[in-house]
């Protein structure tokens, strides 16, 4: 019984989640309000503030989802095309997620600047992201680890994510200072400069 209740929970929440989503992506996030998410979610306002303290938050919630989904995408991808070279598997996991967005540029919009590592510090001892414990054994097999403890190449990784980005909204969203496909090899450039 208590399983079917916490199911039902994590339904109506995943049902908040997509509702603002797809609403956020066609009004943007200040031109929609929680009437409207409820409303396309078919739920209680009440419900709504069961699992989001507001909008804000909801948003950052949805926006670490977003990021996961994308940085596991980009992971698998690396996975199933690598090269053998750990910095040049990187450059395949930037390469998808730069062409991710170059492919829905809504959900970049509504990321703003803030696609990143979808993990709080305190979750990095404990290894509970499973694909920060996969990118972790794949970096201490690799050249990169050499002298580096785990928090510094964890602050590597996320400076490349935030990076990777913030790159991509400026020349997607803003047209700064060059086109995405002009950006890339400057892009790539810095990602190696980086992990070397």
């Amino acid at each position: 019984m208590r399983g079917g209740v916490e199911q039902k929970k994590e339904q109506k929440k995943e049902g908040l989640l997509e509702a603002a989503y797809q609403l956020f992506l066609e009004k943007g996030v200040n031109k929609t309000s929680v009437d409207e998410i409820v409303k396309k979610a078919n739920v209680a306002k009440g419900t709504f503030y069961l699992y989001f303290h507001d909008k804000t938050q909801l948003l950052q919630q949805l926006t670490y989802r977003i990021s996961a989904r994308v940085l596991s995408e980009a992971y698998e991808y690396a996975e199933e095309h690598k090269t053998g070279v750990f910095v040049e598997d990187i450059i395949l996991m930037v390469d998808y997620i730069v062409e991710y967005f170059k492919r829905s540029r809504l959900t970049l919009r509504l990321l703003e600047r803030n696609f990143s590592w979808p993990m709080i510090e305190k979750q990095l001892d404990l290894r509970e992201d499973p694909l920060w414990d996969k990118l972790v054994t794949a970096i201490e097999s690799s050249s990169l680890a050499v002298g580096c403890t785990e928090d510094v190449l964890y602050k590597r990784v996320f400076l490349v994510v935030e990076l990777i980005g913030s790159t991509c909204f400026a020349t997607m969203i803003e047209n700064k200072p060059d086109t995405i496909d002009n950006m890339k090899p400057v892009l790539y450039d810095m990602v190696r400069k980086m992990l070397a």
